[in-house]
């Protein structure tokens, strides 16, 4: 196999497994992986000078928790719209059924 094919295959495949995870839960396991792997970091330098940089500290604790919260927002978001569309569905259909029933009566 060619490098060419084996390459489209393995992207394809993690295509796959990437909408089957869905992107915004693969960014938060991300963004959890990271941030086990920097409080680990965290405590390596603290192990070794007694201390840590906690602005430093504190601003990427920030920036993660922001970026959890805005992957929150868009889910929510996300969510209503959904809810929103399944309500104006739900209300066509009635309004369908009503126009059915109503011509009906009006036959007999």
């Amino acid at each position: 196999m060619d490098h060419k094919k084996e390459k489209g295959i393995l992207s394809g495949k993690l295509k796959k497994v990437i909408n089957k995870i869905g992107t915004l839960n693969l960014i938060l396991i991300l963004v959890g992986a990271f941030f086990v792997w920097f409080n680990w970091q965290m405590l390596c330098i603290f192990r070794e000078q007694g201390m840590i940089p906690e602005s430093y500290a504190c601003a990427v604790v920030v920036a993660t928790i922001g970026e959890c919260g805005i992957c929150g927002w868009i889910r929510t978001n996300k969510d209503r719209q959904r809810e929103h569309q399944w309500e104006q569905e739900d209300k066509q259909a009635e309004k369908t059924v009503n126009s059915i029933e109503s011509e009906e009566m009006t036959d007999e």
